[in-house]
């Protein structure tokens, strides 16, 4: 997104052009962020919308002086920080938990539909809600960081600028994401190791159960950008021959490119109707 530094400043002088232009090229990163952070596609929908208000709104203090990625990953970690939690970010009561609820359904029979393209949806809505719910064990500072620094890759001197703290307190911050995420996939995950116990068909009849997933409307397996099937080959290699941080983080990058849902765009036009054109 460096290209749109300039876009940027040509948006905040006025020309409208370019506010559409910008607009339309973060609604998708901010929603993916938003997504990450929130944990299910209904509540970053909601905040995504709000983080891409704020920009716009705040746009008039964009100087130049930093690569436009920066400032607006800036406004958007401090608008997601206010929020409210809710949904699935407030029902995640901690990592350990978590690992529980996995270690008793690891061994769970195999969950077996009447149709295989049902099962494929379930598989993939399981994998995808589960992976996402580890990020909500991590506290809300450290799943930024994590965000910013494992997954999209900030340097720890942007993702402190982001964050508003030294550099010493974002990887520190990193590290401590790192090492939740390490004790919750490491002996469970089959994602990350093929020999380790849990599968994502072995979790379908769990989740159900719970209310964890809709057999009749699986969100994330029909969200806008997923294709089925989902790849899942493991990462043993990268979690053999590297830091098994780096092989948690893959899978989390081999998850689909989510789009963003038209509904955001319509309600951020209707939001800033004098600031963004028509779709």
């Amino acid at each position: 997104m460096g290209e749109l530094t300039g876009v940027a400043l040509a948006a905040r002088d006025g020309d409208p052009a370019a506010l559409e232009t910008l607009c339309k090229a973060m609604q998708q990163p901010m929603y993916r962020l938003a997504l990450r952070f929130s944990g299910t596609p209904a509540d970053a929908e909601d905040a995504a919308q709000e983080v891409m208000i704020r920009l716009v709104t705040h746009l008039g203090s964009f100087e130049g002086r930093s690569r436009f990625t920066t400032w607006a990953y800036t406004v958007a970690v401090r608008q997601l920080m206010r929020t409210a939690r809710r949904g699935a970010e407030a029902s995640v009561a901690s990592p350990e938990a978590f690992a529980a609820f996995l270690d008793r359904h690891a061994t769970d029979p195999a969950f077996e539909p009447a149709r295989h393209a049902e099962y494929q949806e379930l598989c993939a809505d399981v994998r995808l809600s589960c992976t996402y719910g580890m990020l909500l064990c991590l506290s809300r500072e450290q799943r930024v960081a994590y965000l910013l620094g494992d997954l999209l890759r900030f340097t720890d001197a942007e993702g402190a600028e982001i964050c508003g703290i030294s550099r010493a307190a974002f990887r520190q911050r990193l590290s401590r994401a790192r090492s939740v995420m390490r004790q919750l996939m490491r002996e469970r995950c089959g994602l990350v190791r093929a020999a380790n116990p849990c599968r994502c068909d072995r979790l379908v009849r769990a989740s159900v159960d719970l209310g964890l997933t809709d057999p009749v409307n699986p969100r994330w397996a029909r969200h806008a950008g997923v294709t089925l099937p989902i790849e899942t080959t493991t990462v043993e290699t990268a979690a053999r021959e590297l830091d098994l941080a780096v092989a948690v983080a893959e899978v989390y990058r081999s998850d689909p490119a989510f789009d963003a849902p038209p509904l955001l765009w319509t309600r951020l036009s209707k939001s800033l109707p004098t600031l963004v054109g028509p779709a």
